[in-house]
């Protein structure tokens, strides 16, 4: 069975096999910009000269024109201006450069529907800002996460619940009234209702993009954590950030409620439960940085 509308009908006794199987039957996925495809292959050569790396950015306006948006703004804190994609790489490597690719390709790829009762995109954007933003901030501090990989995986942790929203919308809506009506958490009432999460969903999306395999593991794997993942350290990391982020209001991730942290996080990423606490004035500044990047995403 194939799936062409956004409404097509997921009897609530299906499968997650059978759910999946209907998903890949979708024609209209969201798909990254060529430029994303291009930016991989070139760095599969460590030794491609910068100029090629540039080109192959270029070649798409719109994304070059977003990352030097990003790039110049207070997120990377650069002591002057960059004017060009061959600068930026030059300045911040090819590596990052490639996950400023990732994020904006992401944005352009997700958003655009507009927002309604059941689903706000602008509280889900604010959310998986908030949670990269405090990602990148602890990442950085425990060296967990090279070259903005923190950033993204906390950006991306949730993508699925956008492929559930614009494809799947009317058991969005028996979710969203389960998570109201049972006080319980959106993953859990996806469980209950559809027998299926938007970990799964967002994976597979993952997957079809040819995301890193790190990433693909966030995704799966952020609410279902354990220590002898081969990304236990990232996987972690996007626990902490997204409890973090729910316990400060950032947005929202589809309910109201803040997630019990499995408690082997803190011995993977070697840190105490009062550690975020005596951080707390520094993420909220993050927080707050995370808010004017969104709305550069977003335009």
């Amino acid at each position: 069975m194939s799936l062409t509308t956004e409404t097509t009908a997921v009897p609530v006794s299906v499968t997650r096999e059978e759910i999946l199987q209907q998903l890949k039957g979708i024609r209209d996925l969201p798909t990254l910009p060529t430029v994303f495809a291009g930016i991989l292959r070139a760095l599969r050569n460590p030794n491609i000269p910068v100029k090629e790396v540039a080109r192959v950015v270029e070649a798409d306006q719109a994304i070059s024109l977003k990352i030097l948006q990003l790039i110049n703004s207070s997120f990377y804190g650069l002591s002057r201006s960059v004017d060009s994609v061959h600068q930026a790489i030059v300045l911040l490597g090819a590596q990052t450069l490639k996950n400023v690719v990732i994020s904006a390709s992401v944005f352009k790829s997700l958003s655009g529907r507009e927002s309604d009762e059941v689903f706000n995109r602008g509280l889900f954007w604010q959310h998986a800002m908030g949670c990269g933003m405090i990602c990148r901030y602890l990442g950085n501090r425990l060296g967990v996460g090279r070259d903005e990989e923190g950033f993204i995986a906390g950006i991306i942790h949730d993508c699925g619940k956008v492929v559930l929203d614009r494809h799947f919308h009317d058991h969005l809506v028996r979710v969203v009234e389960c998570v109201k009506r049972e006080r319980i958490s959106f993953y859990q009432a996806e469980q209950q209702e559809l027998g299926i999460s938007h970990t799964d969903i967002g994976a597979y999306l993952a997957e079809t993009w040819s995301l890193p395999d790190k990433l693909v593991q966030v995704i799966a794997r952020h609410h279902s954590f354990q220590p002898d993942l081969e990304h236990a350290e990232l996987v972690a990391l996007v626990q902490l950030s997204d409890m973090l982020a729910r316990r400060y209001r950032v947005g929202s991730g589809g309910d109201d409620l803040v997630p019990a942290l499995d408690p082997r996080v803190w011995g993977t990423l070697r840190l105490n439960p009062t550690d975020p606490e005596a951080w707390e004035e520094e993420i909220q500044g993050e927080i707050v940085k995370g808010k004017q990047l969104l709305n550069l995403m977003l335009t």
